[in-house]
This record gives structure tokens, C-alpha cells and sequence, in this order.
């Protein structure tokens, strides 16, 4: 008899939303694999449920994979955990749900997730949207990802940690453009939550009020076409404004490029204004 495989859902921050069904599965389970056992012995004290936990994370999920794929043939229990939200999005999990057809059976115990937290409170429209997760760490894979969400025309949910975020919102500006609005999840669900939503160059700008701390959920807006267009005549006002009046900039741009007069005269208006 094939065993079972549990992937549980845990809090993100809040122990109380650790729901009935999870505490549930972990009492008929043999055992639970976690991607700490730090973190997860913490919340079954919390909810005292005494339960052998065995590590498994990128760092040891290849030597103890073959081990835990024969307790399942063997007709073993087992819960899934992550240190918070639910396995597998972002965190350890695929090396072992690729074998389900062959060895074993999977239940999803569904519970909380940052993913979800931060859609259902988006000030962003999030009716259709892109999920990537982390994005790359090398600075040219990375400008090609942003390049892609550029693009994309619908917005992006990404997670960052603390270290990587001014640099990434720096990024987002230089690629997507200042106007491009990013909201920014941080505690999630924690005493001190907080969501802040504002075009990227304001959050720049007054990026010393975010306390960077634990790892971020971020929703980037789906990137203004126009904008983004307007954004690359940059460098022909700064030539033009040395010999032209701003009227006149906005009257030779107006012959080459298909914009609105007003909307190329405040762009023009707002280069020579930061010039």
C-alpha cells in the first residue's frame, strides 16, 4: 500500500491562523519533513503537538530524498512544511512531488500563503497577474527578467529579502520607469504589518522610512506602454532644450513621434524641470 503525502500550509507570521485541518494531519502523520526544525518545533509547541520532525531543504534534499520516497512506498504518512506559507511556491518540495505518480499519493492542506495574502489587499488591479517569484541574483539575468515584465502588460508578484530590495527598486526604476507602481508587503499578518504603495521613484525617494527587515512580497504594476515610450525621449530633450524653447521641443517632437501635444508637453516639462 502506497503512503501519502501532506503538503501543509503554515502561518506566515500570525501562529493563529495554523488551521483546524493542519493541526489534524500532523497528528496522523509519521512524521514531518521541514525546511527547519527551529521554526517548526516552535509552532507545534504552540499547538502541542508532539511529531519527529526531519529536516529537508536545498541543502539536503538530494541525500534524503531516496529514504523518505521508500517510507512512502512503504505506506508511510508523511507532512510537508516550509518555515511559513505553503511548500513548494518559492520553497523546497518539487524534488519530491515529481515521484507522486510512481510512489505515492498528495493532499494539499491549504492554509496561508504571502502570495495570496498580498493579492487579496493589492491596490493594484490583480485580476490577471504574473507569479516569478524570486527574481535572478547576476545583474544581466536580472535586467532581462525586468526587461520581460516590462513588457509583459499585466502585473508581476515577486518576493525579495531584505538585503536585495533597494537595489532591485533602483532597477525597477531605471528599467520600468519612476512612474511604475510597486506596492510592498512587509510582515505580513505580524504585529508590525505594513503596505506600502507608491510609484518607485517616491519609494526611492523615501526609501529611508522602509525598514528592511525579514523577506518581502512585491507587486509591480503592469508597466505604462505610453509612459515607457515617452521615458526613451529623455535624452533628445536634454539636446533639444539648450537651443529650444519648450513649445518648440513639444512641436519638432510632435512631427516624429504620434503623441498627444499635452501629454508631450508635460513630459518636456517635467525633463527640463529635473535637468
Amino acid at each position: 500500500m502506497s503512503g501519502k503525502l501532506f503538503i501543509v500550509a503554515t502561518p506566515i507570521g500570525n501562529l493563529g491562523d495554523f488551521t483546524h485541518r493542519a493541526i489534524e494531519t500532523i497528528r496522523i502523520c509519521d512524521y514531518i519533513l521541514a525546511e527547519s526544525s527551529e521554526r517548526t518545533s516552535k509552532l507545534l509547541t504552540q499547538y502541542n503537538l508532539k511529531k519527529k520532525i526531519v529536516t529537508f531543504n536545498k541543502d539536503n534534499e538530494d541525500t534524503k530524498i531516496e529514504t523518505i520516497l521508500a517510507d512512502l512506498k512503504n505506506g508511510k504518512q508523511i507532512a510537508l512544511v516550509s518555515d511559513a506559507g505553503t511548500p513548494s511556491i518559492s520553497d523546497p518540495g518539487f524534488t519530491l512531488l515529481r515521484h507522486q505518480d510512481k510512489n505515492f499519493t498528495v493532499s494539499p492542506i491549504p492554509g496561508p500563503s504571502s502570495l495570496t495574502s498580498a493579492l487579496s489587499v493589492s491596490p493594484i488591479p490583480v485580476n490577471s497577474f504574473s507569479f516569478l517569484g524570486f527574481l535572478p541574483k547576476k545583474a544581466n539575468e536580472l535586467e532581462k527578467k525586468l526587461n520581460y515584465i516590462k513588457g509583459l502588460g499585466m502585473p508581476v508578484i515577486i518576493f525579495e529579502n531584505k538585503n536585495r530590495l533597494s537595489s532591485l527598486l533602483h532597477k525597477i526604476n531605471e528599467i520600468c520607469g519612476e512612474d511604475t507602481l510597486v506596492c510592498i508587503f512587509r510582515e505580513l499578518t505580524k504585529l508590525h504589518e505594513e503596505i506600502i504603495s507608491k510609484p518607485v521613484g517616491q519609494l526611492i525617494e523615501s526609501s529611508e522610512n522602509i525598514k528592511y527587515s525579514g523577506e518581502f512580497t512585491l507587486i509591480i504594476s503592469a508597466a505604462d506602454k505610453q509612459s515607457t515610450k515617452l521615458h526613451k525621449l529623455t535624452s533628445k530633450v536634454l539636446k533639444l532644450r539648450k537651443s529650444y524653447t519648450t513649445k518648440e521641443i513639444v512641436d519638432i517632437l510632435h512631427l516624429f513621434f504620434d503623441h498627444p501635444k499635452k501629454e508631450l508637453y508635460n513630459f518636456v516639462l517635467s525633463v527640463r524641470q529635473k535637468d
